[in-house]
């Protein structure tokens, strides 16, 4: 069997692939590619004859992916599966482009660009063998918003007000159970941070978290890095800090909570990168 694999970047860990059947699995390689974006991760070919695609995977541009392969490639069920009766629905942030993309490469185009009373905009096509491709903004129920540096920017100081304020409680809503702080003075579980901001012994007079950068590990965890000073007393003892911090975020299905940070500090004479 043959093979090509190509190491994917980080994406989603799929656990619902959608299945496909094609007489020409290559072509649709080909078509889901170079029109809308897929990345082929894995192609396995038959030995004796590379046109058959016994397995292949592709990766969507914001995670997921689908399975697909050559119909009639064996007497098995899945051998026997007749092609073009299937249906995928994408997630895409920007379905104008991608639907223009379409449009230029002759793509049938079944629903043009529609707003749907539920928030979402987006269109269906059909590929060259007939299974119908939905995409549109709409990410399902409960799933994890766009994930930005403006999202971020807004909790972050939503976040920094909490622990100005000193309420524990406000504090934690923002982090899972097992959330860890990482410094150069070693590892401290977030309760402890917690627990002594809910004694008065860690008080809090200024702090400014600017986002730096902003980067999906999948769909539901996010590595946030931002620039951030604080001010503050620690059993009495005033204290300010200029540090790198990075966040990582997991969504829970209602909200981003952060369950690790790690503290780094700045050097003062260098600047923010741009």
């Amino acid at each position: 069997m043959n093979r090509t694999t190509t190491s994917p970047t980080a994406t989603a860990a799929a656990t619902v692939w959608p299945c496909l059947t094609y007489r020409d699995a290559r072509g649709a390689i080909a078509f889901l590619t170079e029109v809308f974006g897929f990345r082929e991760t894995a192609v396995h070919t038959r030995e004796d004859d590379p046109s058959i695609v016994e397995h292949a995977e592709l990766r969507g541009p914001l995670g997921g992916g689908v399975m697909l392969g050559t119909t009639a490639k064996d007497d098995s069920a899945w051998g026997r599966r007749v092609p073009g009766n299937d249906a995928v629905y994408v997630v895409c942030d920007d379905p104008d482009a991608l639907f223009d993309r379409a449009v230029a490469a002759g793509a049938e185009i079944v629903r043009g660009l529609v707003d749907e009373d539920y928030g979402s905009r987006g269109f269906t096509v059909r590929d060259p063998e007939g299974n119908l491709w939905s995409f549109g903004t709409y990410r399902g129920e409960g799933a994890a918003p766009k994930a930005d540096r403006e999202t971020f920017a807004a909790l972050l100081d939503a976040w920094a007000a909490a622990i100005v304020a000193d309420d524990a409680e406000a504090i934690g809503r923002f982090t899972t159970p097992d959330w860890t702080f990482v410094a150069g003075n070693g590892v401290t579980h977030g309760s402890t941070f917690l627990g002594l901001v809910a004694a008065g012994d860690l008080t809090h007079d200024t702090m400014t978290l600017d986002v730096e950068r902003v980067t999906p590990l999948s769909d539901t965890t996010v590595l946030v890095t931002t620039r951030g000073t604080n001010s503050g007393a620690f059993r009495g003892e005033p204290f300010s800090a200029d540090e790198w911090t990075t966040d990582v975020f997991v969504w829970d299905g209602e909200r981003w909570r952060c369950a690790l940070t790690q503290l780094t500090p700045a050097d003062p004479a260098q600047p923010a990168s741009t």
